[in-house]
């Protein structure tokens, strides 16, 4: 593993256990057994290695999130694809992930708020165009869109959460059940 590699490693760990701003550069050049310069040199500051660390995780997501978000007409089963794309993703990077979900709430002002916001953004974007598009063919979507997008990925969050307390797994019957809970609601 290169120093680089141990850099984010570390900064994850930390970052994870103790939060983004209670975790001081030292402490986490001190875990890799480097000096700071050696930090900066690889992302110029705290905050470059915040937003490395995000971008390392969620680069190879967007593909996959993209491939499943194109609206092909069959909204159930796009629906069952995303839900399966951030399961796996959350399976790979588990404590990745649950790091992520912390600091989503942050407040907007904080570093940690502007180098999440890029990323909810993102999804946001992609998954509100998929309800954007159904509502073409799905008059009664329309003018739905925002409020299908955030709360799909309340589910999708909520059920990864309850994995982490292993409530559920996070596999195809489980990514089946929820989008189908989404589609249907509580009486499904």
């Amino acid at each position: 593993m290169t120093t680089r590699e141990q850099l984010l490693e570390q900064a994850l760990e930390l970052f994870r256990r103790e939060g983004y701003e209670n975790t001081g550069v030292q402490k986490i050049v001190d875990a890799v057994g480097v000096e700071k310069p050696t930090l900066y040199h690889y992302f110029g500051s705290k905050r470059g290695l915040l937003d490395t660390l995000l971008a390392t995780y969620f680069d190879p997501f967007w593909g996959p999130l993209q491939t499943a978000a194109d609206h092909k007409g069959d909204v159930p089963y796009q629906l069952e694809q995303i839900t399966l794309a951030y399961f796996k993703f959350a399976r790979e990077h588990l404590n990745f992930y649950q790091w992520y979900l912390s600091i989503i709430p942050a407040p907007v002002e904080s570093d940690t708020g502007k180098a999440v916001r890029p990323i909810l953004d993102k999804q946001w974007k992609l998954l509100n165009r998929l309800f954007k598009d159904a509502a073409e063919f799905h008059g009664n979507m329309r003018g739905r869109d925002a409020r299908y997008t955030y709360t799909f990925l309340g589910i999708i969050n909520t059920t990864i959460t309850s994995a982490m307390f292993d409530l559920v797994s996070l596999n195809e019957e489980s990514a089946y059940i929820t989008s189908g809970q989404f589609m249907h609601g509580i009486f499904s």
